[in-house]
């Protein structure tokens, strides 16, 4: 069987903006921190940014590019990528199946005229 997947941890993304910050190349980060260089390159494409000349700070858009300038390289800072990561990791993935109010309606009406929670879940999967 394969490894277990887990999520990047604050830290690994720090050791990545350091060695980033020393042009150390994606093969040797993820050899340092122990992971696949495709992990280490979805992680700096997913949140790199690039500062414009309306302000430095970060931004979860990518800004307008400088053509000129010191200002132009791409950045990529720990903290943020990891507030992302939690913010991404905290949204749901599918909306709940009874979302609708009509569904929610419907469910409510059934367990107040004494139906037991099976059939009505047998029942809509039957008709919704």
């Amino acid at each position: 069987m394969g490894e277990v997947y887990s999520h990047l941890s604050e830290e690994e993304r720090q050791v990545i903006q350091i060695e980033i910050g020393n042009g150390t190349g994606i093969r040797a980060i993820g050899t340092m921190i122990g992971r696949s260089p495709s992990t280490v390159s979805r992680e700096i494409k997913r949140n790199t940014w690039f500062p414009s000349n309306e302000s430095e700070s970060y931004r979860p858009y990518r800004p307008r590019r400088l053509k000129t300038g010191p200002w132009t390289s791409r950045y990529y800072i720990a903290g943020p990528a990891q507030r992302k990561a939690a913010r991404r990791r905290a949204k749901a993935r599918k909306p709940h199946r009874l979302s609708h109010d009509r569904l929610w309606a419907w469910v409510a009406e059934r367990l107040g005229c004494g139906w037991s929670p099976p059939p009505v879940s047998g029942r809509l999967r039957v008709l919704f």
